[in-house]
């Protein structure tokens, strides 16, 4: 089920087009990441869908309402977070919630109370922010976003700056979002070897035009036709193929570019040169590889 739509958005800042026709949705449960280079439209978009800039033509639905012609209806099934929170650092992380809720009506003291235990907050929540690490300031932030019980979250570079323990807590706390609460989530990011172990699905956007949009099983089972051999040795192997489409991974291990229907030829010439094979499997891209093979090797930086 659909629960954001966007559609053909076009936004230009003075004579500069920065988003082209720009379309893309959300369902119940996915978790989307919205990735490509610094410059390609990310944050603009995600301010577009936030109601933060004017869009130029072209429209975003949330939960059927159309943001421009209803939008308090549709932001108010959104939460979001752009880059850092921005919290009273001389409260404590319950002192800051509780002046957020304030501002909506019929949240209940339960209501904090379980945002605290669903962000993993409560042997800190009473402590000054300021005594915060990166992860829990972000902790804090989701908890912020998700007061006014939104289904749609929306987060620029939730993971930035964060050490390997505070990156592991907010995506497995992204991961419980989507599969326990049935939340559409979406994740703007160029931290790609982060974000291949949580999203669904992949949105690339390249120049403030979308240049790829599926599922992530998908989007990494691009045609590619590298495959890796395990073998007693690998003493050789370049010699015996005598081609640059090989990469010796180890004394056991290498990798090939091959076709298909090529595969049973290199395993009989493996066996009768000696060579003993223990296994073979198709290398499945990173999503590295694939955003690099959709945009033509335009690199994150």
């Amino acid at each position: 089920m659909s629960i954001v739509k966007v559609d053909k958005i076009n936004k230009k800042f003075g004579k500069k087009q920065i988003l082209h026709d720009v379309s893309f949705e959300i369902n119940e449960g996915e978790i989307l990441g919205f990735i490509g280079p610094n410059g390609a439209g990310k944050t603009t978009t995600i301010k577009l869908m936030l109601g933060l800039q004017s869009i130029d033509s072209g429209s975003v639905t949330i939960n059927g309402y159309d943001l421009k012609k209803d939008f308090e209806k549709a932001i108010k099934g959104v939460g979001g977070i752009i880059e850092s929170p921005d919290m009273y650092m001389y409260l404590s992380g319950r002192q800051n919630l509780k002046l957020i809720a304030n501002m909506y009506k019929g949240i209940t003291k339960k209501d904090i109370e379980d945002l605290i235990k669903l962000v993993g907050l409560e042997k800190r929540i009473d402590d000054k922010v300021s005594k915060y690490s990166l992860g829990m300031r972000q902790r804090l932030g989701i908890a912020a976003a998700l007061i006014s019980k939104p289904n749609v979250l929306i987060l620029d570079e939730p993971t930035n700056g964060l050490d390997p323990q505070g990156i592991l807590e907010i995506r497995e706390l992204i991961k419980k979002l989507a599969k326990e609460n049935k939340m559409a989530i979406m994740i703007s990011s160029h931290n790609l070897s982060e974000l291949e172990n949580f999203i669904t699905d992949a949105c690339i956007i390249q120049n403030g035009k979308i240049v790829s949009n599926s599922s992530i099983k998908k989007l990494k089972s691009l045609d590619v036709s590298k495959y890796r051999f395990k073998l007693n040795k690998t003493r050789g192997i370049k010699t015996l193929f005598g081609n640059n489409n090989i990469e010796v991974i180890d004394d056991e291990t290498f990798e090939i570019e091959v076709e298909k229907k090529d595969i049973n030829s290199i395993l009989k010439k493996l066996i009768s040169n000696d060579f003993e094979i223990y296994s073979l499997y198709k290398v499945s891209m990173s999503l590295e590889e694939a955003f690099i093979k959709e945009t033509g090797g335009n690199v994150i930086e």
